[in-house]
């Protein structure tokens, strides 16, 4: 089934379609097992076309085929807002990126066992999203083609969008109906509420907006969910997601991290150094290739191998859910008094760190960015094996050699509550400061 999905990928109209052939012929969700017939039992048999003339058709058929019409709008309408934003179809990078034909089998070998319907663990999925029309269309495609591929019901997706005034509002709620239709189960909050103009510190709004993103596994009973895919408004393709979470089986691992660039200078710079830091407790270099300045990730990050850090963000992390478990878990916070006022993720990291939850590792093959350039100059040439999500040199079963990490780590604070930027005096940090958990927090403000 996942070598038929990755086929499904390498065409335009399969990656539109998708949603259609995920449906029965009555509209509905196929059952464990159950094929999909549609017309003549061709799983892809439903095109673009024949979605929107669905739509616009007053006879019975329409009504059999209502979720249909829904989704063929809602495609159409993705299209259209990625198409005057970024001047490209919808479906150009990860249509032509996710596998070429000839890595259908590795593929197919690495991931199966994620999207074998086997499974049980479910995956929690949280952004924050604010006026982000510019990357909302590819991020809506690969969530739902995740849901797809690990099942529905294995697939939360928590999206927390306030005050945006361009198109996000919009295709969040035509989001819900998708969701809805594919039966995916889902929180998304749309609020008007905006970050105070004055005297309100950065990290604290932004540790308060991860934390509405993370209501609903706060909220759940303890072990519900196995993992947390934490999303920031970066472009990725599926392949990216099915790593990051591969990755984070095969190495155990309590965090786990791509990588993420910008463009500056006209040249390709890695940009979560505010965050990133290695297992000497320093700050990555913005640079692509000599990273950190720690020597073993060196030589991973040059290999294309993970490599063990204290703390990461990178656009996508992947954290154990357990972190969150209760009302001992940990939680997005700012810097408590005498603390160093790092970022909402630096803390996570250090909390985590001090409670014990020590394995995070960067996946470098897995490459992210903000900006079309950079996403496109990330991926060129398109054909050679280091453009694979994953690394055919890496041999099964190979993993992190994990060891004693720093006893201190470099921080930029950020003190002044009007500041976007850090502002305050660098320099290195014990790691001693104790976790705040929910039992110990401030409720959060409204």
């Amino acid at each position: 089934m996942l070598a038929l999905w990755i086929l499904a990928t390498l065409s335009i109209s399969s990656t539109f379609c998708w949603i259609a052939s995920y449906l029965t012929a009555d509209g509905k969700i196929p059952n464990a097992g159950q094929s999909v017939s549609g017309y003549g039992g061709n799983p892809n048999v439903w095109s673009l076309p024949e979605l929107i003339a669905l739509s616009s058709n007053n006879s019975n058929k329409t009504q059999k085929y209502s979720q249909h019409a829904v989704l063929s709008r809602f495609i159409m309408y993705l299209q259209t807002v990625h198409q005057e934003v970024n001047g490209e179809n919808l479906e150009a990078y990860c249509g032509r990126n996710n596998f070429k034909n000839k890595h259908v089998d590795e593929a197919e070998k690495r991931y199966r066992y994620l999207g074998n319907g086997i499974g049980t663990e479910k995956i929690f999925v949280a952004a924050n999203l604010y006026n982000n029309e510019r990357i909302l269309p590819n991020m809506v495609m690969q969530l739902t083609e995740l849901a797809r591929v690990l099942g529905p019901k294995r697939v939360f997706i928590s999206l927390y969008e306030n005050g945006s005034d361009d198109r996000t509002k919009q295709i969040l709620r035509m989001l819900q109906q998708t969701l809805a239709a594919l039966e995916v189960p889902h929180r998304i909050t749309i609020e008007q509420r905006v970050r105070p103009k004055k005297n309100y510190h950065r990290i604290k709004y932004m540790a308060e907006l991860r934390n509405r993103a993370m209501e609903p596994l706060y909220n759940s009973s303890s072990g519900r969910f196995g993992k947390v895919v934490f999303i920031n408004d970066v472009f990725f393709c599926l392949p990216d997601l099915l790593e990051l979470i591969h990755q984070a089986n095969a190495q155990g691992a309590h965090l786990t991290c791509a990588e993420d660039f910008v463009i500056r200078h006209g040249s390709l710079v890695f940009y979560d150094t505010w965050v990133a830091r290695d297992m000497l407790g320093r700050a990555f270099r913005g640079m692509r290739q000599n990273i950190a300045d720690d020597g073993g990730a060196l030589v991973s990050q040059l290999h294309g191998q993970p490599f063990q850090v204290q703390c990461c963000w990178n656009g996508i992390a992947i954290i154990d859910a357990q972190v969150f478990d209760g009302r001992e878990g940990i939680r997005f916070r700012r810097s408590a008094e005498g603390e160093c006022s790092a970022s909402e993720c630096s803390l996570l990291c250090n909390d985590m760190w001090t409670k014990g939850y020590q394995r995070a590792v960067v996946v470098p093959r897995v490459k992210l960015s903000y900006e079309i350039d950079a996403r496109d100059q990330l991926r060129i040439p398109l054909h050679k094996p280091r453009d694979l999500p994953f690394s055919r040199a890496q041999k099964p079963g190979q993993t992190v050699a994990f060891r004693p990490g720093p006893v201190s780590v470099y921080c930029h604070p950020l003190n002044s509550a009007d500041s976007h930027v850090p502002d305050g005096v660098a320099s290195f940090v014990p790691l001693m400061a104790e976790a705040t958990t929910l039992s110990s927090m401030v409720a959060l403000s409204a």
